[in-house]
Order: structure tokens, then C-alpha cells, then sequence
């Protein structure tokens, strides 16, 4: 019977997430490009206290992010939130800013597994010169990541790819984080993230070529690989009320090098991008 109640846990875990992601690409794809939580810096690395046995929490809400990877202008966007742990370890996870994840070691400190990002395309911005630039389609980013849990510490590397000629780039991603556990209804976690992206990544987002330089009027700007980001941030999960409760992130990323130097954030955007949401959240 515990094999069977496992298999249907798992089972149930993917149809939630697969559904899950499924609605957020339907919601990104229908809000004119707006930027998730993840476009423009990665959710910070998070530990949750180890399952007795297999724990389901679902989570919906609303934020603000970015108009579009560099912007000075916000828009408001819908959260959602799932996650399914077991006690080997195991958990697939799926939000705004970290993807979906599934962790495939039966560790209580090691993680490793297949990540998938999605980032909306850039169209139909609030900026009239960044608007006249040619379109940049969505991107379906695929990849895998590993970490490390030590105590309150977890440290984690990822590596993503995109697959559907969106931005054709690859981006690594370097997290550190701690929790601190304030009560048994309490939960803060503390990160750091920084961001490398590769040649086109970065031409995609923050390079202008002179084709794109007529039409918006912007002075070409060419980039080169290298690191995009560094960020900091705060994730607050309260169970208030039994099983019903409230999931606090905001975040700060600050742009660096060509991404902060492109006329497209110089110039029409800003380097200091915010990011914060607010879900309401359910475990059983």
C-alpha cells in the first residue's frame, strides 16, 4: 500500500505540474511579453524542511516584474506555485523565476535533475524605441541543475539552453542561500544569484544591430559573453492558519556589464530591477 500511495503521489505531482505549466505558458503568452518573476534574475536557492511523507503545496497569486528584461516600466503578473515533495529527498517543483525542477536524488542533501524555463517574448512593450525593435519570439529554456544542502546552507549551479530559437543561448546560473527556520508555522530564506550568459543571449536582449538601430533609433551596441546579473533576495513562507497559508518573495537584480551598458537599459531602461509577489498557499 505505501508503494501504491508513493506511485499515486507522483503521478498526481506530474499531472499538477505538467498542468501548471501549461497555464502559466497560456498566461505569459497572452500578456504581451510581459516578464515572469524569472526573466530577468533567478529565484534564489530554497530549502524546505524534510518531508515525513508526501507533502503537496499549491500556491496562487499575483506580482509585479519588469515590462521586459532591463525595462524602467512594471506591469502586473500572475503567480502560481507547485511543489511535491517525498521523504527519500525527491521533489518536483514549479515557480515563477526558478521553472520547473525535479530533483532525482534520493538524497536529504544532494540535488540533481532536469530544469525548464520559459521566457515570454519581447513584443508590444510600454517603451516606444525599445517597441520598434524587432520582435524577440519566446524561449523554451532546458537544462539541468545540482546542489548542495549543509545545515541552514544550499548552494546550487544550473545550466539552461534554449530550444525553440528564441534567444539560441545558454545561461549559468550560481545560487547561494540560507534559511532560517523562525517558528514551525515560519520560514524565511536568504540567496544570492548571478547570472553568465552566453554571445547570443546577450546580442538577442541587449545587442543592436544597424538594421534595429534605424527603426528605433537607438546607436548600435554590440555585446560579447559574459555575466549579466547579480542579485539578492527574500522568500517568506507562513502557514497561518493550519494547512492555509502565505508565500512572500520580492527581489532585487541588479544589471552589470554589456546588459547594463546596452542602450536598451542605459538609455529607455534601468539596470535596478524589482521583483515581488505575494501567493496564497495550500498543503496537504
Amino acid at each position: 500500500m505505501k508503494g501504491l500511495r508513493l506511485l499515486l503521489a507522483a503521478v498526481f505531482g506530474v499531472f499538477v505540474l505538467s498542468s501548471a505549466v501549461f497555464f502559466c505558458t497560456q498566461v505569459h503568452a497572452a500578456a504581451m511579453g510581459a516578464s515572469s518573476l524569472g526573466s530577468g534574475g533567478e529565484a534564489l536557492p530554497e530549502s524546505q524542511p524534510k518531508a515525513k511523507g508526501t507533502q503537496v503545496q499549491l500556491g496562487l497569486g499575483a506580482g509585479i516584474a519588469p515590462d521586459y528584461e532591463g525595462s524602467e516600466d512594471y506591469r502586473a503578473v500572475p503567480l502560481l506555485y507547485a511543489r511535491v515533495d517525498w521523504a527519500s529527498g525527491m521533489f518536483l517543483h514549479l515557480e515563477a523565476g526558478s521553472g520547473l525542477r525535479v530533483n532525482l536524488i534520493q538524497s536529504p542533501t544532494w540535488r540533481l535533475g532536469p530544469i525548464l524555463k520559459y521566457i515570454p517574448a519581447r513584443d508590444h512593450v510600454e517603451d516606444n524605441k525599445v517597441d520598434k525593435l524587432k520582435d524577440v519570439d519566446a524561449a523554451v529554456m532546458l537544462g539541468g541543475f545540482a546542489g548542495y544542502d549543509v545545515d541552514r546552507w544550499s548552494v546550487f549551479v544550473q545550466v539552461v539552453q534554449d530550444v525553440a530559437g528564441g534567444n539560441d543561448g545558454i545561461v549559468t546560473t550560481l545560487g547561494v542561500g540560507y534559511t532560517i527556520p523562525m517558528s514551525n508555522q515560519l520560514l524565511v530564506n536568504l540567496g544570492a544569484t548571478t547570472n553568465y550568459a552566453s554571445g547570443d543571449y546577450m546580442s538577442t536582449y541587449f545587442g543592436i544591430d544597424e538594421a534595429n538601430s534605424r527603426r528605433s533609433g537607438l546607436h548600435t551596441f554590440n555585446t560579447d559573453p559574459g555575466f549579466k546579473d547579480v542579485g539578492v533576495g527574500v522568500l517568506v513562507q507562513y502557514w497561518a492558519w493550519g494547512n492555509l497559508g502565505l508565500r512572500f518573495r520580492v527581489g532585487y537584480v541588479l544589471l552589470v556589464g554589456d546588459a547594463a551598458d546596452s542602450p536598451i537599459v542605459k538609455d529607455q531602461g534601468d539596470e535596478n530591477q524589482i521583483f515581488g509577489g505575494l501567493m496564497v498557499t495550500y498543503r496537504f
